[in-house]
C-alpha cells in the first residue's frame, strides 16, 4: 500500500486528478437535458447574436440581461457546427482544470500531499454537479475564479513587477466581469482596497501590481461600457436585470422574504401584480429604472424590512433557504449538509486571519476582500446559492493556508 501511494503522489498533477474529469464527464453526459433548461435559451440565443454580428437589438428592445462573455464561449462551438452537447462537456474540462489550478495554488504554501488533500474535498464539493451538464455560466465562473487564485498567488510571491502576470490577471478579471457583470463593481471597489495597501511599506510593491492588475482589467471592462452607452445611451450602464433583483429583493411584504421572483409568480401575487402589470407595458430599459426607482423607494419606506431580506439572502446563497412560499423538501439538504461545514471553516479562518492579519500575504488579503465585497454585494439583492457555490475554489484555497501556516492541529499519541 505503501508503495501504491509513493508511486501514486509521485505522477504528474494532472494524472493525479484526472479520475475528477472522467467524474465530470460521466455527470455531463449522463444528466444532459433533451431541452433547454432555466438560462439556457438565452445564453444560446445571445451566441447566435455575436455570430450574427451584434449583442443586443437595438433600442427600445435592447436585451443587456448578461453580459457577452459566456456567450462568446458558446459562440465558438456554434462557430464550428459542434453539438451543445459539447459546450456541456466542457463544463467538465474546466472543473477538471480549476482543480489542477488550485492544487497548484495550494502547494504554493503547504505539500504536494496536503495540496493535493485539499484539491479532492474542492472536487468533491457537490452541489457544483447540479450546474455541471448546463449551458450556464456557474462553471466558467468557478474555472475564472481558480485562475484568478493561481495568477494572483504568482504574482504576489515574485519580488518584481511583473508585466505578464499583471496583464494576465487584467484580462482573467476582465473576462470574469464579462461572465459575470456583477464583478464590474467589485473591480472599481477593489481598486481602491489595493490603494490602501500603499499605507504600508511592506507592502507597496504588492498595492502597484494589483492597483494595475484592477486598474487593468477595468480599462478593458471600458470598451463594453462603451458598447452599452452606444446603445442605450447611458453612462456605466452594465445590465438591465439589476432593477428587477433589487425589486424583488425590496418586498416589504409579511412572510415575503425578498427571493427573486419571475413576472408569473409575481402576476398571481396581489403584493407585486398592479405595479408589475404597469411596468410590463414599459421597454426594457424604461422597466429596470421603474424596478430600480421602486426598489429604492421600498428600502427607505421599510429599511428593517430590506435588512430582515438580507439577513435571510444570507441564508439562501449558504443554505439556499428560506423561500417565500417554499415548501418543505428534503433537497435542502444538498445544499445544507455540505455548507454547513463551510459556514462555520470560513467563521473560523477569517476569525483566525484577523488575530494573525501579518502571516496572511498581501495576494491572499486582496483575494480575501475580492471574494468578501462581492458576497456583500451579493446579498443585496435577490440570491441563489450558485452565487456563492462559485467561490468555492477561493474558501478551500484560504481554508488550505490558515490551517497549515497560522495553526496546526495535532492528535496525541498515547
Amino acid at each position: 500500500m505503501k508503495k501504491l501511494l509513493h508511486w501514486y503522489f509521485g505522477l504528474n498533477i494532472y494524472i493525479q486528478l484526472f479520475p475528477f474529469l472522467l467524474l465530470y464527464l460521466a455527470i455531463c453526459a449522463k444528466f444532459a437535458p433533451a431541452n433547454f433548461v432555466d438560462d439556457e435559451e438565452r445564453y444560446v440565443r445571445f451566441a447566435n447574436n455575436l455570430l450574427h454580428g451584434f449583442y443586443s437589438p437595438p433600442l427600445p428592445n435592447i436585451d443587456l440581461w448578461n453580459g457577452p462573455g459566456y456567450p462568446a464561449i458558446v459562440a465558438s462551438f456554434l462557430l464550428f457546427k459542434l453539438p451543445l452537447m459539447a459546450v456541456r462537456l466542457f463544463n467538465g474540462v474546466l472543473l477538471y482544470f480549476s482543480l489542477a489550478l488550485i492544487c497548484k495554488s495550494i502547494n504554493r504554501y503547504t505539500s504536494k500531499k496536503t495540496a493535493l488533500a485539499f484539491a479532492f474535498i474542492l472536487g468533491l464539493y457537490f452541489p457544483v454537479f447540479e450546474k455541471l451538464p448546463l449551458i450556464l455560466t456557474e462553471c466558467p465562473t468557478w474555472f475564472l475564479i481558480s485562475l484568478i487564485c493561481y495568477l494572483f498567488l504568482k504574482l504576489g510571491r515574485q519580488q518584481t513587477f511583473s508585466k505578464k502576470y499583471i496583464v494576465l490577471s487584467g484580462l482573467a478579471l476582465a473576462f470574469l466581469t464579462m461572465v459575470k457583470i456583477v464583478f464590474g463593481y467589485v473591480i472599481i471597489a477593489m481598486i481602491f482596497v489595493s490603494l490602501m495597501l500603499f499605507l504600508s511599506p511592506k507592502s507597496r510593491l504588492a498595492a502597484k501590481k494589483f492597483t494595475c492588475v484592477f486598474s487593468l482589467s477595468f480599462l478593458l471592462c471600458v470598451s463594453y461600457l462603451t458598447y452599452t452607452y452606444h446603445i442605450t445611451h447611458k453612462f456605466f450602464y452594465w445590465t438591465n436585470s439589476g432593477g428587477w433583483s433589487l425589486f424583488t429583493m425590496s418586498a416589504p411584504y409579511a412572510n415575503d422574504w425578498g427571493d427573486w421572483k419571475d413576472n408569473p409568480q409575481m402576476l398571481d401575487n396581489p403584493n407585486y401584480k398592479v405595479f408589475v402589470d404597469s411596468v410590463l407595458k414599459l421597454t426594457p430599459l424604461e422597466r429596470d429604472a421603474a424596478y430600480k426607482t421602486k426598489g429604492v423607494e421600498n428600502i427607505k419606506k421599510y429599511p428593517k424590512k430590506y435588512l430582515l431580506n438580507c439577513v435571510a439572502n444570507v441564508g439562501r446563497l449558504l443554505f439556499s433557504y428560506p423561500f417565500t412560499n417554499m415548501e418543505q423538501d428534503i433537497k435542502t439538504y444538498y445544499t445544507i449538509i455540505p455548507n454547513m461545514f463551510v459556514a462555520v471553516f470560513m467563521v473560523i479562518t477569517i476569525g483566525l486571519s484577523i488575530f494573525h492579519y501579518k502571516k496572511l500575504p498581501d495576494e491572499l488579503i486582496l483575494l480575501l476582500f475580492f471574494i468578501l465585497i462581492y458576497l456583500a454585494g451579493s446579498t443585496l439583492v435577490s440570491g441563489f446559492r450558485r452565487m456563492f457555490y462559485v467561490t468555492m475554489p477561493f474558501w478551500i484555497l484560504f481554508f488550505a493556508y490558515v490551517l497549515t501556516n497560522i495553526v496546526s492541529i495535532k492528535i496525541k499519541k498515547d
